[in-house]
């Protein structure tokens, strides 16, 4: 309890779970108990909420979804909140999130630091907020604001969040501050009529059916495939055309059938999949300070790679051989930042400060006091030692020598130096300023240290960073280039429908819409000039000694505008068929479900011989270096998760009828009835895993 300047009393509830006062039962418990116990004592005039840890509260503990619910439903502790007789106001300090943002709403008023976030994130677990957030917020701000609330799922600043009317009032200074303020206005209303302030007295203002309508569209393309977003609408709809009691009925009912399917199980999967990657099996070692960061080639890779680096406040020397090159680079660079700076998504000042920390350099003596050094030239193996030799002789001792390789050998390109210990793959997706993965690819000799700092050096440039064995293509290339689109096409299956059914899979690009965007010429040149393309009999070939390059010559699978917008091409298709025909191949109508199985099932199997070749410590980095390497549908988990769903012997079932062989390790599986979570089967793997490389 505290005294105010006035002499009230008021009682002070501090939710206090280190590190952020998760929801768990112990907190909800204990939150419902000491409501209570202000309740009861008559010398307690108002009542306030709070946080301890620089935290309100960060919302549920999610790992009781897997272990089951103990302890009051939040929701009933939150009615208890809004019907206390004594005005309660929410002193909110740090993250206020999901659960914990409900718990806020259930509060009489909302005081909040101007560090403070609030968000109703649940869209991205595959849920909606369970604990009457769906029918409080639509009658605090609206049902228009309300949907763009919950279905982005982006936290709010607390400037914004006041602009909204989530708080009342937000004040500087810190939670001990926030709490003093929060005691003086709960002992102000003391004695009021706050009824009003309940929010389930109100009804959110009915909006029309069009915007309703078109809130809809809106999320089914920008959450395209995700059915938490038109299930939030819905209980928002609720909202707006009943009472408070009947829009919870629909909540929960919407809540039971997102929370009981296959979305919500693999988007809460993701949720640890991404955050264990993170963990290396058995690293204790320690990294070493990264202050200066050295990338050789100018490129569109190693001016990305260098643009992540800067915006981590590194010192970078961005090395190429050819100042035209490293001069066109820069530029690009340049343009890159202008761009965001004419989007509003970066200040002049945060520009100018990225591109002072940037130093172009055409001598590899520029890179001696670098602290790691990144290489990201073109794949050329020959290539790759002669700069690995060189930076042998120039880099100082300990500096980390990462190559960018896509799928060369690692220990072959550490062979060219007499530090091999020191050399590691730092495999980054293109455009490697936008795409969140990088693979740590480790080789024979690779250190703990080294190691270590190139996970850490993931983490600094807010990369998903995932540790991976060193073999051909390593994880994310490997496992996704035996998808099965080639053979599709060579069979008989246009590449429209073959997209079709991809994109309705969940990936955002069908993988012929995507060679288009890559290129075809830079597969079909090298099959050319290294004589195996087949134009005859071939499709790919046939394409690219038509001239058919895709997007860059406006003609490809599809053929396109000026704005690069994609349609079917007769030419295309005529082309394809010929070729189908000197090769003896029919057109086929195929389900969708085929197509998909063929496109999908042997990627997994082929990360199940990764996990038996210990290429991956776990089936969870599979997932996620498909998620965010390949933009796999987050929502279906990554092909191991959807494994899963699928049911692995279904899995080993269509892969043999297929005809394709079916990793050892899927058969043992079935075999043995182990899901991927089996004790037996995490053993499995840990030992393929220990057993490939050496302890750290």
């Amino acid at each position: 309890k505290q005294k105010t300047n006035n002499g009230a009393c008021v009682a002070v509830l501090t939710m206090d779970s280190a590190p952020v006062n998760a929801l768990s039962a112990g907190v909800r418990t204990g939150l419902e108990e000491r409501l209570k116990e202000a309740l009861a004592d008559t010398s307690v005039q108002g009542i306030v909420v709070t946080g301890a840890h620089g935290a309100f509260c960060a919302g549920a503990d999610i790992s009781e979804f897997a272990s089951g619910m103990a302890g009051p439903p939040l929701p009933m502790v939150i009615a208890g909140l809004e019907g206390s007789t004594k005005p309660v106001v929410a002193a909110i300090d740090g993250v206020t999130l999901g659960g914990g943002c409900e718990v806020a709403l259930g509060c009489h008023y909302r005081v909040a630091s101007n560090r403070s976030v609030v968000g109703l994130p649940e869209v991205n677990l595959g849920l909606l907020p369970g604990a009457g957030g769906t029918q409080r917020l639509p009658r605090l701000i609206g049902t228009e604001p309300s949907i763009d609330f919950m279905c982005m799922g982006v936290p709010a600043p607390a400037t914004k969040a006041a602009s909204l009317g989530i708080f009342d009032s937000v004040v500087d200074g810190d939670s001990a501050a926030i709490v003093k303020t929060a005691v003086e206005f709960a002992a102000e209303k003391a004695g009021q009529d706050f009824s009003s302030r309940r929010l389930n007295s109100r009804t959110a203002q009915a909006v029309p059916a069009e915007v309703i309508k078109a809130k809809r569209a809106q999320y089914a393309t920008h959450r395209k495939g995700e059915i938490a977003p038109q299930s939030i609408i819905t209980c928002i709809e609720a909202a707006s055309d009943r009472p408070f009691d009947g829009g919870m009925l629909v909540e929960g009912k919407e809540f039971s059938k997102l929370f009981m399917g296959d979305q919500s199980r693999a988007l809460q999967y993701m949720f640890f999949a991404e955050r264990q990657c993170a963990k290396v099996p058995g690293l204790t070692a320690k990294p070493i300070p990264l202050n200066a960061v050295g990338i050789i080639g100018a490129g569109l890779m190693g001016g990305g790679i260098a643009m992540c680096c800067a915006e981590a406040g590194m010192n970078v020397t961005l090395l190429d051989i050819d100042q035209a090159n490293l001069d066109r680079g820069m530029g690009v660079i340049r343009k890159h930042y202008a761009r965001s700076v004419s989007r509003k998504s970066k200040t002049q000042t945060q520009v100018d400060k990225y591109l002072q920390l940037i130093q172009p350099a055409t001598e590899y003596s520029a890179l001696s006091q670098c602290d790691m050094v990144v290489e990201a030239v073109f794949e050329n193996m020959a290539l790759k030692k002669k700069i690995f030799a060189t930076l042998d002789q120039v880099c100082k001792p300990g500096c980390i020598l990462a190559s960018n390789t896509s799928r060369l050998d690692i220990d072959e390109i550490a062979s060219a130096t007499k530090r091999p210990q020191d050399v590691i793959g730092c495999h980054f997706f293109s455009p490697a300023n936008v795409m969140r993965l990088l693979e740590n690819v480790r080789g024979r000799q690779t250190s703990a240290s080294t190691i270590a700092t190139a996970m850490a050096f993931g983490q600094k440039i807010k990369k998903v960073t995932c540790l991976v064995g060193n073999c051909n293509g390593f994880i994310a290339n490997r496992v996704m280039g035996v998808s099965g689109s080639g053979e599709l096409l060579q069979g008989g299956i246009m590449p429209h429908q073959v997209d079709e059914a991809s994109e309705a899979y969940g990936m955002r690009m069908g993988p012929f819409r995507m060679l288009d965007l890559v290129g075809l010429d830079l597969f079909g040149r090298e099959r050319a000039n290294s004589g195996i393309a087949d134009p005859e009999k071939i499709v790919t070939d046939a394409m690219y000694a038509a001239k058919r390059f895709g997007q860059k010559s406006g003609k490809g699978f599809y053929q396109y505008n000026e704005k690069l917008q994609c349609t079917r091409d007769p030419d295309a298709e005529a082309l394809i068929k010929a070729t189908w025909s000197k090769a003896g191949v029919a057109m086929k109508q195929t389900k969708q479900e085929e197509i998909i199985d063929r496109l999908y099932l042997p990627v997994i199997n082929e990360g199940f011989k990764c996990l038996e070749e210990g290429i991956a410590s776990r089936p969870s980095d599979i997932d996620v270096c498909c998620v965010f390497g390949y933009n796999w549908p987050r929502y279906r988990g990554g092909p191991m998760q959807w494994a899963t769903a699928v049911g692995l012997p279904v899995v080993l079932e269509k892969l043999e009828a297929m005809g394709q062989k079916p990793s050892e390790l899927l058969k043992e599986c079935v075999k043995n009835n182990w899901s991927l979570r089996s004790k037996a089967f995490t053993k499995k793997v840990e030992a393929a895993w220990s057993g490939r490389w050496s302890r750290l």
